[in-house]
């Protein structure tokens, strides 16, 4: 048999590669990608798809060739198929492998066509309108200062900003700008800063830290889930245990012609009133002095079937004492709505990794410096 690779075993794309792409998009999905990267991307994409239907047609005529040997009983010519090609069975798996290759390939060349047409949306002049005002804040942040730390001649900005120039920003400029403005990408690209009221530009500074201590797992998010919001009840002396939600009396669409009345506990939401319904798992953080946001995740109790507009976000905080407050909600019309979105499946994203609180980080770091002894402190006596 040939010292040289055959074709059976030839690998299209190794796990760097894959390794290499799914880091590239994931930075795509971030906003940290202009559009001349992601279409080099692409095109490495779309390579790679040719290469593995070339060798996906070569190995299937392959197959083809054995079954008609088999008919025929030519034992030269099946030896010769497997001094090229390998084993029948070789062959079928590496079809196999080659079909799941390409599929997830694939899968890479839709997220990126999907990114690339947010890039088309991309609107340089807000950006740069936003960097302009968020310099005017920060006067100890000079755009020179931001050019250099990019790595970019200075001058950059302004050359961009002239008529007629069509080139965007790179991804180390924004990112930098950024990053020394104490604002996050989303933020930077996406609102008109200069149109924002102080409660708004104060809420989107919070959810973007909120967002950015998410993904470095600083926050410790609780989980609540829909089954169990749906299915609340009050104690014996008719207390409800969340300070979200309420019994009430009100009435409600059904199959007949009038509405009936109902009562039941409720989270009384800012959008829909008392005919919410929990739609998904919902999360909440404790803040100082016990204060709590909760992110909740809410649709029309009876709507119907299709209605985005039945669907919902809502933002509350909660201080012991003194009652709850909205903060946002994602169908209100203000700037700050869409980062209430990305926030909350930013924190939804998250929580299906695991995590570990730092209770029990404190036990697991002890144990593994071989320290299974109790803290004098923490002894019950």
């Amino acid at each position: 048999m040939s010292e040289e690779r055959k074709l059976a075993d030839v690998k299209i794309s190794d796990i760097k590669d894959v390794d290499i792409m799914r880091g590239f998009i994931a930075t795509a999905g971030m906003g940290l990608c202009n559009k001349d990267e992601i279409l080099d991307k692409k095109q490495v994409v779309e390579d790679k798809l040719d290469d593995i239907n070339s060798h996906l047609a070569e190995l299937e005529d392959a197959l083809q060739r054995w079954e008609r040997t088999e008919q025929s009983s030519s034992s030269k010519e099946s030896y010769d198929l497997i001094e090229e090609y390998g084993t029948e069975e070789s062959i079928r798996n590496r079809l196999d492998v080659l079909n799941k290759e390409r599929t997830q390939w694939a899968g890479f060349l839709t997220q990126l066509e999907s990114y690339l047409s947010e890039c088309k949306n991309f609107n340089k002049t807000l950006c740069f309108s936003n960097i302009r005002e968020l310099l005017r804040q920060n006067p100890d942040v000079k755009i020179g200062q931001i050019e250099k730390e990019a790595g970019i001649r200075l001058g950059y900005m302004s050359r961009l900003e002239k008529d007629g120039n069509t080139s965007e920003p790179s991804m180390e400029f924004v990112v930098t700008a950024a990053k020394l403005l104490k604002v996050s990408v989303d933020t930077l690209i996406s609102v008109d800063l200069t149109g924002l009221t102080p409660t708004e530009q104060y809420i989107t500074s919070f959810f973007d830290k909120l967002k950015e201590d998410t993904l470095k797992d600083r926050l410790d998010w609780n989980r609540e889930t829909a089954f169990n919001l749906n299915r609340m009840e009050p104690d014996m002396n008719g207390f409800v245990y969340h300070p979200l939600f309420a019994e009430e009396t009100f009435y409600e669409e059904t199959d007949c012609e009038y509405p009936q009345e109902v009562t039941r506990i409720v989270f009384n939401s800012k959008t829909f009133g008392p005919k919410t319904y929990i739609a998904g798992d919902c999360f909440n953080l404790r803040l100082k002095n016990g204060t709590t946001l909760y992110l909740m995740d809410i649709e029309k109790s009876v709507h119907k079937v299709g209605d985005s507009s039945t669907a919902a976000k809502e933002a509350w905080m909660y201080v012991p004492s003194k009652g709850s407050q909205l903060l946002v909600a994602s169908q209100d019309d203000t700037p700050v709505a869409p980062f209430l979105e990305l926030l909350f499946s930013t924190v939804k994203e998250r929580m299906e990794h695991p995590k570990v609180n730092n209770d029990v980080m404190y036990a697991i770091d002890a144990f593994m410096k071989d320290d299974i002894a109790d803290d004098m402190d923490e002894m019950p006596f």
